[in-house]
């Protein structure tokens, strides 16, 4: 990704050029290849920057090898420019056009395999664990685990999100982090007793028959410390 910085600096300095100009003609097609010049530079520096992130939080890059073609052609542009320094000779032949087209294929190869290196470190580096729908599938609806959801899905909202936006600073960085780290240590009951898990799939559907009260559910209930937690109403028919 470093070439993409070379490459945007030497575009920079070829847009930023003064030349002296024999009339407004040519002065308005210099102004426009300018600004078509930095509407193609634009989100290249944007890539460039978000590069420079990740490089600094050692992400691993990968190298795109049609940069150099393109830092090259920018550089021969450049130094026919200075020999004569008019519009026509950027515009010589399929010279202009080449130079576009690639500045554009460029961009969007370098955004993909950005992105594909993002995905990648992401998926390796932070919180692999399941979406919060997944993650409920198996949970018995417990009070506990019915809280630790709610947090659950909270932070993982907000995590998530990262996978599909690169971090522009080291805050945002530091941020996925901590994310990641929370969800790590939510805690969920896990292995909870058949009859338990009855007993809360009942009451969350609207209610639990006495039946179901068993002396294995008291006991668990009693071990959690719940029992105060829950009253016996009669059925009104």
């Amino acid at each position: 990704m470093s070439l993409i910085n070379d490459a945007t600096i030497t575009l920079e300095r070829l847009t930023k050029l003064k030349v002296a100009t024999d009339g407004a003609e040519e002065a308005q097609s210099l102004s426009s290849l300018r600004n078509e010049l930095a509407e193609l530079a634009s989100p290249i520096n944007t890539l460039v920057e978000k590069a420079s992130v990740l490089r600094g939080e050692r992400v691993t890059l990968t190298l795109i090898p049609e940069l150099a073609n393109i830092r090259g052609r920018i550089q021969k542009n450049l130094e026919c420019f200075q020999e004569t320094p008019k519009a026509s000779t950027l515009r010589q032949g399929t010279r202009w056009t080449t130079l576009t087209n690639k500045l554009k294929t460029v961009a969007q190869l370098a955004h993909e395999t950005l992105t594909n290196d993002w995905y990648q470190y992401f998926d390796q580096n932070f919180f692999g664990g399941l979406s919060p729908a997944k993650r409920e599938e198996n949970l018995a609806k417990t009070m506990q685990n019915e809280s630790a959801l709610k947090l659950y899905r909270q932070i993982y909202q907000e995590f998530i999100k990262y996978r599909r936006y690169q971090p522009t600073n080291t805050e945002e960085f530091n941020k996925i982090r901590l994310l990641s780290q929370q969800l790590a240590n939510i805690a969920f009951e896990e292995n909870v007793p058949e009859g338990v898990r009855k007993f809360f799939d009942a009451l969350n559907e609207g209610g639990a028959e006495l039946h179901l009260l068993t002396p294995e559910v008291l006991a668990w209930l009693c071990d959690k410390g719940s029992l105060a937690n829950y009253i016996v109403r009669a059925r009104n028919n």
